[in-house]
């Protein structure tokens, strides 16, 4: 039995966004099987969407939806000119900015580099400048961006949003960087570890697609981790779950630069 929910709810715009969003072009009967509502439902919430201007559809089905006998219904995708985001990589010695529309095309991409020890705020600034570089060899404007997703190479509280250790560097330890971010950017934004960011992609469009227990591991110049136990990310309490990379192994080892003896690899 389907379970009917009505659909002027946003709930059921954004379900059917995420859909789209995660798997790709899919038909009206895929989404209805897919979110286990009835078809009915689903031409309501699509009919909202493309007056919205959210949606686009194309001509039938192909190989990106499942196969049925009869007459093929028409695919529905993200509209790729509804909206544009921003993703920025910051390393221990690189910042990389790129712009995508909702198809998951890359618009253009900015990469600089920085000192190892860099300062913090600096990079932020950089990423800024960079930011608004891609968006303009995009020829997206900023009131097309619907959010700013980052990354960095460290612990950061959840519950704070704060950076915890100088394993990106000393600069950064108490910073807020999507605070940061936002204030220079005038737009919302999002900051993870790289680990995580790291095996929600992998679980997403990756090697491990679809898979509700994964372990991902990032070896760069530091070592990080992201889990996803039930097809969700796993943080523990704080955020830093998986942030192996700079705990002890050796007791009598050399200092790293995170004030830790013996780390895995030095960064």
């Amino acid at each position: 039995m389907h379970r009917e929910i009505p659909a002027a709810r946003p709930g059921n715009r954004e379900r059917v966004v995420e859909l789209l969003r995660t798997r790709g072009a899919l038909s009206r009967a895929d989404i209805a099987r897919l979110l286990d509502v009835s078809r009915a439902t689903v031409s309501n919430v699509v009919a909202v969407l493309q007056a919205a201007g959210l949606l686009v559809e194309s001509g039938s089905t192909g190989s990106g939806a499942q196969q049925r006998r009869g007459r093929p219904g028409s695919l529905l995708t993200l509209n790729p000119s509804a909206g544009a985001v921003v993703g920025i990589d910051f390393g221990h010695t690189h910042v990389r900015v790129i712009v995508a529309d909702l198809a998951h095309t890359v618009l253009a991409e900015h990469v600089r580099t920085l000192e190892r020890d860099h300062d913090a705020r600096d990079a932020l600034r950089m990423a800024s400048v960079l930011a608004r570089e891609a968006l303009a060899a995009a020829d997206v404007a900023q009131g097309k961006v619907i959010g700013v997703g980052a990354g960095l190479p460290g612990p950061i509280n959840t519950r704070t949003g704060a950076i915890g250790s100088s394993s990106i560097g000393p600069s950064w330890v108490g910073l807020r960087p999507a605070d940061e971010l936002g204030t220079l950017l005038g737009l919302p934004v999002i900051v993870d570890n790289v680990g995580n960011l790291g095996a929600l992609a992998e679980v997403t469009w990756g090697a491990g697609r679809g898979a509700q227990v994964a372990v991902y591991i990032k070896l760069d110049a530091g070592v990080g981790a992201g889990f996803v136990l039930g097809g969700r990310l796993y943080r523990g309490a704080c955020g830093t779950a998986a942030e192996f990379g700079h705990m002890t192994i050796d007791p009598a080892g050399p200092i790293c630069r995170c004030g830790n003896r013996g780390c895995p690899r030095r960064s």
